[in-house]
C-alpha cells in the first residue's frame, strides 16, 4: 500500500494521510509525505514536484516488483 500526500495541502489535511498508514491493516505500506506539494501531486504543481513525485512512485514499484 502506497499512500502519497502533499504536505501544503489544504483541501485534505496530511494527518488523514498519516492516520489511514496508520489504520491500514497492510504489513506492507509506505506513507510519503511530499514537501512543497499541495493537493494534487501530479497537476498543477512544479515541474519539479510532479518529477519527484513520479520517481518516488517508480522507485516504489521496482522496489515492490516481483522479477522472479
Amino acid at each position: 500500500m502506497l499512500v502519497l500526500h502533499g504536505e501544503l495541502d489544504i483541501i485534505t489535511d496530511p494527518s488523514i494521510s498519516k492516520c489511514l498508514h496508520e489504520q491500514a491493516k497492510s504489513v506492507d505500506k509506505t506513507l510519503h509525505i511530499f514537501n512543497n506539494a499541495w493537493h494534487s501531486i501530479l497537476e498543477g504543481e512544479s515541474d519539479e514536484v510532479i518529477l519527484q513525485v513520479f520517481d518516488y512512485i517508480r522507485s516504489w514499484l521496482d522496489s515492490h516488483a516481483d522479477v522472479s
